[in-house]
């Protein structure tokens, strides 16, 4: 019995000397910070400020002429939309101001969306498309109060704008126009991909809006709706459609009319506590 004993104590002794091994090493490795595995480490990666800059909202709401006239009228009696003043309302555009809070009431008045679709377009120094809309042949449009024959070409309703900071906020700086493209083929050129295409402004000119960091512009049609005491005899043809009409009803949902909301990132522009306006500005 004593023999074994004495032939167990060199064991236990190792295993003591294993033991206190195993302790300094673990504190030598707390102490350098190693010993941690890699999983159990959570890193968090610091957030990205978001950049300044623009995006376009799509809604598709009910394409009813009547029912889109009584909520802009409505909108409008309850301060939640601002019209502006554009060179586009010959081509059948309507543009507002609202403030980004009041987006839900207004989508609420027009009918509602099966869906939003967004688009960040970030900073645009160059025209960028909002709608584009081909005339394969020549058309007969309603334009500026009446009929009009646009020859074949491409139609861009356009966007560019940029946000910029003041003395104690931020603006951003939109810019829309409608442009017509005529494709002519060069001459002397047996290539027919030689062509090159002619843009010029259609309307009474551009649409400059300066945005506050609380607002955003709304471009639609203008709803146009025939009057319940109108002639049904038969002989009087309806209007031709206007260029908004053609660009934003039923494209690409049948059935539901585009209204294109313009919203402006201030990201870090804003200074600390800035105190947003509360009214619009012109």
């Amino acid at each position: 019995m004593r023999a074994a004993l004495t032939r167990r104590a060199p064991t236990s002794a190792g295993a003591h000397a294993l033991a206190i091994a195993l302790f300094l090493a673990c504190i030598n490795s707390v102490t350098t910070g190693c010993a941690a595995p890699p999983q159990a480490v959570s890193v968090s990666a610091p957030s990205q400020p978001a950049l300044p800059g623009l995006e376009l909202r799509r809604w598709f709401v009910p394409i009813d002429a009547a029912l889109r006239s009584t909520a802009l009228e409505t909108a409008q009696t309850k301060g939640v939309l601002i019209p502006v003043t554009t060179g586009l309302s010959d081509a059948g555009f309507s543009m507002y101001r609202c403030s980004s809070g009041q987006l839900t009431q207004l989508m609420e008045l027009l009918g509602g969306s099966p869906q939003v679709r967004s688009t960040a377009m970030g900073t645009l120094a160059n025209w960028a498309d909002m709608e584009t809309l081909r005339l394969s042949g020549e058309r007969t449009v309603f334009y500026a109060g009446r009929p009009k024959t646009l020859s074949e070409s491409m139609l861009r309703l356009s966007l560019r704008g940029w946000c910029f900071p003041t003395v104690d906020s931020a603006r951003a700086r939109i810019e829309v126009r409608l442009t017509t493209e005529t494709v002519r083929t060069e001459r002397a050129s047996l290539d027919p991909t030689a062509t090159r295409t002619r843009a010029r402004d259609l309307g009474g000119g551009r649409t400059v809006v300066e945005l506050a960091p609380d607002e955003v512009l709304i471009v639609l049609e203008t709803p146009v709706v025939v009057p319940d005491d109108a002639p049904l005899d038969g002989l009087a043809a309806p209007a031709p459609p206007s260029i908004a009409a053609l660009a934003l009803a039923e494209r690409p949902i049948a059935g539901r009319a585009t209204v294109l909301i313009v919203a402006a990132s201030m990201a870090d522009m804003l200074p600390p506590n800035a105190q947003l306006p509360t009214t619009p500005h012109e």
